[in-house]
């Protein structure tokens, strides 16, 4: 298991994230990657071999050593990526829904 530092840390953008990518919604549950067992939401990335585990507690993403090619570890920054996009617009959805000005967000 190779673990990747995000700030991935909201599951409904993590599922928000999938339903856009057209991805199987992410499931709790535990994956075993590279001889270690990670625990969180698996979730099925296109492009990569194994799922990652996203544990939406500590920000930690965790992947298979096998994805740590250049091509396959591309989808998953991609994935990350496009996660911060959908957490930053969620955000900003609440809150011209409450009916504040939005802060600009630094990702």
């Amino acid at each position: 298991m190779l673990p990747v530092l995000t700030d991935v840390r909201d599951p409904a953008a993590l599922a928000e994230t999938c339903r856009r990518l057209g991805l199987p919604p992410p499931e709790p549950g535990s994956v075993r990657l590279g001889g270690r067992e990670a625990s969180g939401w698996v979730v099925r990335v296109r492009g990569l071999r194994r799922p990652v585990v996203c544990d939406t507690r500590t920000g930690v993403v965790a992947y298979d050593p096998a994805d740590n090619a250049h091509d396959r570890y591309a989808h998953l920054m991609r994935f990350v990526e496009r996660c911060y996009e959908v957490r930053a617009r969620l955000r900003r959805a609440d809150a011209r829904r409450a009916g504040r000005k939005p802060a600009k967000e630094v990702v």
